[in-house]
């Protein structure tokens, strides 16, 4: 501590240790008890001795001595009056030091994030079931039309990705009941585009969308597909946003990505119930162009790019990105809607 300027060593001791209640013991290395100090009476630990097993006098560190490890922490330990504690015991040529700090409050927060952990992960798991409910009927009736071997098969399509970009600060900053409201406003707003454009939405993944053009038939290629859903999305988001200001409620952006190209296809389910199923490279580099896009960005890969209208290859600038788990930087184009 020698090298710690005297404010910094005060204003970290105020910061850590003086609003919770700091206590000590000191133990000799046969466990009898040495010397003591601080609130010891606020955690139920009184009429001490020197000379004493330290297990007679303060229960919950009996059997601890002597102490195996040079340092140690017990953390929220439930004392004899009732209080949480976090107990630190470390070693030095005197005994061992026992540490006592309060932990009531960052026990009662520990609760407080594990419940809303908790509620947030019941209610995303509710709000997926709600919208594979609403959706999953259309689905299988689109799915049972198709021509799609039981078995799988490769197939030329593009691949979608939506994400709700700064959505899980939002969610650690809300209530579940917030979060799970918004969500539904958002996904309602890059579903419908999909949808409309002929596409299938392959899956719901907490904050995100996955969707799939080209599996049904249609007077226009997939990547056009594709593409127009995302300027739709965007579109849509923007103009709920717009609404959303002027109540001066919470405003979100989308990123996404597309990629063209053979896939692996298959339909799992029963008859009102179908999944489709789309693996492969281009499934994948989708993924993480959608990881890399920007607030209101679109990102494309080059099969995509080389499909569009002369006059929405305009509206992309070239770039190229180093993609994680992909070789060597990579030609894609960007379009940021403003």
């Amino acid at each position: 501590m020698a090298d710690i300027a005297q404010p910094v060593a005060e204003y970290i001791y105020n910061l850590a240790v003086r609003d919770h209640s700091p206590a000590f013991l000191l133990v000799g290395k046969d466990g009898s008890l040495r010397d003591w100090g601080g609130k010891l009476e606020f955690y139920g630990i009184s009429d001490l001795e020197k000379g004493k097993p330290i297990g007679d006098k303060v229960f919950i560190l009996e059997g601890f001595f002597p102490f195996d490890e040079e340092d140690g922490k017990l953390s929220c330990v439930e004392t004899e009056t009732g209080v949480s504690a976090d107990i630190h015991i470390f070693a030095r040529e005197e005994g061992y030091w026992v540490l006592f700090l309060d932990a009531t409050r960052k026990e009662a927060l520990q609760l407080t994030f594990q419940q809303k952990a908790n509620e947030l992960c019941l209610l995303r798991d509710r709000h997926t079931k709600i919208l594979d409910q609403y959706l999953g009927k259309e689905i299988a009736e689109r799915l049972s039309q198709l021509n799609i071997q039981d078995s799988g098969e490769s197939k030329e399509v593009s691949t979608l990705f939506a994400d709700i970009r700064g959505f899980t600060f939002f969610s650690e900053q809300r209530s579940p009941a917030e979060v799970f409201k918004l969500l539904n406003t958002y996904l309602a707003s890059m579903i419908q585009p999909v949808l409309d454009e002929g596409g299938i939405v392959d899956k719901f993944m907490g904050d995100a969308v996955m969707a799939v053009f080209g599996i049904q038939p249609s007077d226009l290629p997939p990547p056009i597909q594709a593409v127009n859903a995302a300027f739709q999305i965007i579109e849509n988001v923007r103009s709920m946003q717009k609404m959303r200001r002027m109540r001066t409620e919470d405003t979100l952006d989308i990123g996404i990505g597309i990629a063209s190209g053979q896939v692996f296809l298959g339909v799992l389910g029963t008859r009102n119930r179908k999944n489709l199923s789309a693996i492969g490279h281009n499934v994948n580099l989708a993924a993480r162009l959608e990881d890399q896009a920007r607030p209101n960005e679109i990102l494309i890969d080059e099969n995509t790019f080389c499909e569009l209208d002369h006059d929405v290859r305009d509206r992309f600038s070239e770039t190229r990105l180093q993609l994680k788990g992909i070789c060597g930087p990579l030609r894609v184009f960007s379009c940021e809607v403003r």
